[in-house]
């Protein structure tokens, strides 16, 4: 068999590790089939990218604050909008990105893109509407939008941090009433 589809044969049993379509134990049989023993070497070298790997992650985490940063440094609200337009860009792109790679979490990319989102109509309708219950609805349809989201993706994160985001809303009306 020619290296280059013994190869192929190797990433798609990889991708079938990863995302657990096959058992462990299967994949592992069929590593050390097709790599004829040598499939350690793959692990040792993914375990070597793992600090590139932080370095996207700390970059996807950096667009959380890019929308505080355009709000602050622009007035116009045309400047703002590609702003924050250009942001969800970014954040669509680095949820492609995380995919595409077996060492990163996409869960954390479309959770990224989802904080980017809400923190971006907040801040527009904070600055633009001041209503402040329109606000805690918009809140209120983001948290439970992300439950349903990590609901129908399978996103736990996502369902947790929707879950999290509802009970600080109850408490600040609480606050707010009582």
């Amino acid at each position: 068999m020619d290296e280059e589809r013994k190869q192929t044969i190797i990433n798609e049993i990889n991708y079938w590790k990863t995302h657990q379509l096959l058992p462990n134990q299967y994949c592992d049989f069929l590593l050390a089939l097709y790599t004829e023993g040598e499939g350690a070497k793959e692990e040792n070298r993914e375990a070597k990218q793992a600090p590139y790997f932080l370095l996207f992650y700390f970059l996807n985490t950096l667009l959380i604050l890019l929308p505080f940063l355009i709000f602050q440094a622009a007035d116009d609200l045309f400047i703002q909008m590609v702003g924050i337009v250009v942001t969800q860009c970014i954040a669509l792109i680095m949820i492609k990105f995380f995919s595409r790679h077996d060492g990163l979490q996409d869960s954390y990319a479309v959770m990224i893109f989802f904080v980017v989102f809400l923190f971006s109509t907040v801040l527009w309708m904070n600055d633009y509407i001041r209503i402040w219950w329109t606000t805690y609805i918009w809140i209120f349809i983001n948290s439970i939008s992300w439950i349903t989201f990590g609901k129908l993706k399978k996103q736990f994160f996502l369902q947790v941090a929707g879950v999290f985001i509802l009970i600080i809303l109850i408490i600040m009306f609480g606050f707010y009433y009582f």
